[in-house]
C-alpha cells in the first residue's frame, strides 16, 4: 500500500515560520534560517520545536537549488530529534522539474552539478563569447545588447545538464526525494498548500490528497507530459496550480474558500506560488492577507532583483511577517 504524502498535526506547533517560493534562493534561505534562530553557527537545526514549512518551489530561476535542497533535507531529521520539523512541501517547479520539464532550470542550476574543471572551462569560454560579441574594441560601432545573446549561448553549452538529470531522476538523490513530499500540511486549524485548495480536491480529506499524490508518482511518469492533465500534479484549479483565491475576490470564490477549508476542518490557509505583487493590493516582500483573513500568500518574490522578500512567523494570536533586514509586522490575527 502506497504511504499518503501529507503532514498532519492535531495542534498548532508554539512557533511555525513559514518561507514561501525560494526560486533557489540558497543565500537567503540560510539568512532567513539563521535570523529566526534555526540555524546555528556550525550550521546545524537550532529551531528546537519549531516547525518551518518552505511552500514549495525551492529550484529554478535561481543560482543555488542544490545547496537549499541539501539544507532542507539535512536540517529535517535534526529538528525531529528535538521535536521541531522542516516541512517541504511539494510545488509545481519540483514536478516539473524531476519530470524533465526544464523550462524554468538556469544555466546557474545545472553548474551546481558540473565538475570544477567544467566549471572553469565554461567561465573561460562565457568570458571568451562575451568579447565576441562585444566586437572588436577598436571599431567604432554600436554594440547590441549581449543579455539575450548571452544567455541563450549559456542555456546551450552549460556543463553539468547529464548529472542534474539523473540526480533528479527516481533514483537519483533529489527527484526520489522529491516524489516523497507531502502535497498538503495542516497543524491544528492552519492548512498549508502550494497552490490552493478547491473544494473539490479539499473534499478528499488530508489522506485523500496524500494517496492521489502518491498515485500519481507509482504511475512511473518519465516526463511532465505524461502525467493526467486533470491529476493531483497538473490540474489548473488542483494543489499545486490554483490561483482563485489569490486573484479574486469573487462571491463564488469566497464561497469556494469556506467550503475548501471546512472540508479540512481548518480556519484559514496559507498558499504559495502567487506572488503578491502580481495582484491588486499587493507589493513585493510583503505576504498579503485575502478574504478576509482566510487565505494568506506568502510568496514574496524571493531573489526578484534586490529583493529579499518576507517570511511568516506563527506564534500565539498572531501571524506575522518577518524580513533579513529586521523588519517586523502584524499580517493577520489567527483564526482559533
Amino acid at each position: 500500500m502506497l504511504a499518503p504524502l501529507y503532514v498532519h498535526r492535531d495542534a498548532l506547533p508554539r512557533r511555525v515560520v513559514v518561507l514561501g517560493d525560494l526560486n533557489a534562493q540558497a543565500t537567503l534561505l540560510e539568512r532567513y534560517l539563521r535570523g529566526l534562530r534555526l540555524l546555528r553557527r556550525d550550521g546545524h537545526w537550532g529551531g528546537r520545536q519549531t516547525v518551518l514549512v518552505q511552500m514549495g518551489d525551492v529550484v529554478n530561476r535561481g543560482p543555488g537549488a542544490r545547496r537549499a535542497m541539501d539544507l532542507l533535507m539535512r536540517l529535517r531529521p535534526e529538528a525531529q530529534a528535538e521535536g521541531g520539523d522542516v516541512v517541504w512541501l511539494l510545488g509545481n517547479h519540483e514536478v516539473m522539474s524531476v519530470l524533465q520539464y526544464e523550462a524554468h532550470v538556469s544555466a546557474d542550476e545545472y553548474l551546481e552539478f558540473a565538475t570544477p574543471g567544467e566549471v572553469a572551462a565554461f567561465s573561460l569560454e562565457r568570458a571568451r563569447k562575451i568579447l565576441d560579441f562585444s566586437g572588436p574594441p577598436d571599431r567604432p560601432q554600436r554594440v547590441d545588447s549581449l543579455e539575450g545573446r548571452l544567455l541563450a549561448w549559456e542555456a546551450a553549452h552549460v556543463p553539468g545538464k547529464d548529472a542534474y538529470r539523473a540526480a533528479m531522476s527516481a533514483n537519483g538523490v533529489y527527484g526520489a526525494h522529491i516524489r516523497r513530499l507531502p502535497v498538503v500540511c495542516r497543524m491544528g486549524p492552519l492548512v498549508f498548500v502550494h497552490g490552493g485548495l478547491s473544494p473539490g480536491w479539499a473534499s478528499l480529506g488530508l489522506e485523500g490528497l496524500g494517496r492521489k499524490a502518491a498515485e500519481a508518482w507509482a504511475t512511473h511518469p518519465t516526463y511532465y507530459q505524461d502525467l493526467d492533465p486533470r491529476g493531483i500534479f497538473r490540474d489548473p484549479v488542483g494543489p499545486l496550480w490554483h490561483r482563485a483565491y489569490c486573484v479574486s475576490t469573487a462571491r463564488v470564490v469566497r464561497a469556494d474558500a469556506a467550503l475548501a477549508l471546512a472540508s479540512l476542518g481548518a480556519e484559514q490557509m496559507i498558499v504559495g506560488h502567487t506572488r503578491t505583487d502580481s495582484v491588486i493590493g499587493g507589493e513585493q516582500g510583503r505576504p498579503l492577507v485575502r478574504l478576509g483573513g482566510r487565505v494568506i500568500m506568502s510568496d514574496t518574490s524571493m531573489g526578484a532583483p534586490g529583493e529579499p522578500g518576507s517570511a511568516l512567523v506563527i506564534e500565539g494570536r498572531w501571524i506575522e511577517r518577518w524580513s533579513v533586514g529586521g523588519a517586523k509586522g502584524r499580517v493577520a490575527e489567527r483564526r482559533r
